[in-house]
């Protein structure tokens, strides 16, 4: 065995898959909950046609770079909703174990602290309503 298949088949790498699952659900939720505000609602659905779009700020045929800015935009917009959610409703929406939660909670915060001050001060005021 590689030392990357190794990485890959280690158990925080199958526990981090196996709650994709669940983070679909947990967003799909939170996107039809009413005590979730529009605009955070908004801001994931954007961040989705992001991921989706072809059109890039960094071209996806750039090794890492070019999936990180998709990757960290989605992490700051989940990381986003679940702030503005409160800990109590992502619970409620969560069908996982809570200490799943706890690890994936914070690799989207982990992800979220890695897009660029500039970016993340404009989206802030944004969903603050200036």
């Amino acid at each position: 065995m590689t030392d990357l298949s190794a990485r890959a088949s280690s158990p925080a790498v199958e526990k981090a898959i196996s709650a994709l699952p669940n983070l679909v659900k947990l967003g799909y939720r939170l996107m039809r909950d009413p005590r979730v505000p529009v605009k955070h609602k908004a801001f994931l659905g954007g961040s989705l046609a992001y991921l989706a779009s072809p059109v890039d700020l960094i071209p996806d045929f750039i090794p890492f770079l070019g999936r990180a800015d998709d990757l960290l935009m989605l992490a700051f917009a989940l990381n986003a909703m679940f702030e503005a959610a409160g800990e109590a409703i992502v619970h409620e929406h969560w069908d996982g174990t809570g200490d799943v939660l706890e690890i994936v909670a914070g690799v989207v915060e982990w992800g979220a602290s890695l897009v660029p001050w500039p970016v993340r001060r404009a989206v802030k005021r944004y969903l603050r309503g200036f």
